[in-house]
Formats: structure tokens, sequence, C-alpha cells
């Protein structure tokens, strides 16, 4: 479904639609940098998700990701109505951070966007600091291989944390497996597109740094030259293994 890789997912963590739609438009023909837009709760909640979708589809036609920042931590029938609402809505994906649900709530999760045809990306760890507070340590390395066992191949992990990349990808790459990590934490968390790419990264995702740019189209580029280069590059993880 991503069909240019390593590239950018623009994040619309916004709650004005107008500016949303301004933003699509601005980028809608930038088709080597963007991979696909993110939509975030804030905009679902005000405007309601099936409208925000019905806006974007009007105006681009990028892979749609809807991130409930954060679904998945339900019980299983709940995960599951979920996933058929957003299913609904026309999304193309749905990210779940299954952290505190345990595994039949992941199963959940997963099974239920195969059945309603929509891309699973599970979160494995995010980008601030307290993250692990109240998890045990290696909670992101055993929901990523879980749910490389439950058919899971599209991940979230933080850009401002690029050993982490490495990690994750040089867990699956020892179990035979190619996953793809999305990874936000990138620009005011301190994350680098570049260093991240470099670390195992396949799509950078970004907020903050194109939706308050005063020209959207200037800052994409800018991040993507950072990452272009390293299109063609084997990931560092390769050489550690």
């Amino acid at each position: 479904m991503f069909e240019y890789q390593p590239g950018i997912i623009a994040t619309l963590d916004l709650d004005d639609l107008e500016q949303a739609r301004r933003i699509a438009e601005e980028i809608t023909d930038m088709k080597k940098e963007i991979a696909g837009l993110k939509i975030g709760s804030l905009l679902s909640w005000k405007h309601s998700l099936p409208k925000v979708v019905e806006m974007l589809k009007e105006v681009c036609d990028f892979p749609l990701i809807f991130d409930a920042q954060k679904a998945g931590t339900d019980i299983p029938d709940m995960v599951r109505r979920q996933v058929k609402m957003v299913a609904d809505s026309g999304v193309d994906s749905f990210i779940a951070a299954p952290q505190g649900a345990g595994e039949t709530t992941l199963a959940a999760f997963v099974d239920a966007c195969n059945e309603y045809k929509i891309v699973p990306i599970v979160v494995v760890e995010m980008t601030h600091p307290g993250f692990y507070a109240y998890l045990l340590r290696d909670a992101g390395e055993r929901i990523l291989e879980k749910s490389i066992e439950l058919g899971v191949s599209n991940f979230v992990a933080p850009a401002n944390k690029p050993e982490r990349l490495n990690a994750y990808k040089s867990i699956a790459h020892k179990k035979g497996e190619e996953i793809r990590i999305f990874t936000p934490g990138v620009g005011p968390q301190g994350g680098s597109p570049g260093a991240a790419v470099e670390a195992g990264a396949d799509f950078v995702i970004v907020g903050r740094s194109i939706y308050l740019a005063e020209e959207a189209r200037a800052e994409v580029r800018q991040i993507y030259r950072q990452i272009y280069n390293l299109i063609d590059k084997p990931y560092t993880y390769r050489s550690r293994v």
C-alpha cells in the first residue's frame, strides 16, 4: 500500500478542518516525497472521521492512516468494534498501541483489520522519555515478536531513539522477517530524519514541522533531501546482526 520508500508520512494532528484541507491541497502532487497522510485524534473527534476522510479524498489520493492516539488498549470486543468503525470511514490503515492491553486484544485488533481489509500498524515504542515508567523494559520487543507471529509487518517506533529502531529491525531480521518502521519524533522532539532512516526507519512521520511551516511544500522537500541519498543504502542493522 505504501508505495514510496523511504518516504514521509505527513501528520494532520490538527483540529482545524480547513487548515488540514489547505495542507493536503498544497502537497497533493508530491508523490515522490509523501507516502501517506496520518489523521490524528483531534481532527477526527471534532469533525468526525468519515467527514475528514471524505474531505481528504476530494483533494488527494494518498493512503490514509488513522491514529486515535492511542487505540487498541481496550477489551478484544471493543477493539474489534473500533476497527470496524474506522474501516467503515474509508481509511486504509489503523494504528494501535496495545501496551497494557494484552495478547488477546492485540490478536483481536490484527484479526479485525484483516477482516475489514485495512492495514494494521502496531506501536512498539513511543517517543517520550517516560514511556516505560509503568511498563516492563522489554515490552516493545515482546509486542514486536507477538505481532510478527500474527502476521503484522508495519510498526511505529521512535526517531529520537535511533538505537531502538536498529534493535527492532535486528530482531525481525534474525527471525527472517522484513518489517517496515514508521517513525515519529523528528524535528521538535529531537529526531533526525536521516539518522532515523540510517537506523532502519522506512517512513518518517512528520507533523508540526510541516503543518506549522510557512510553506509546507518547502518543508517537505528539505526533510526529503535528508533521506533521499539513503534510499538505496543498506540499513545499518544488517551489519550488526
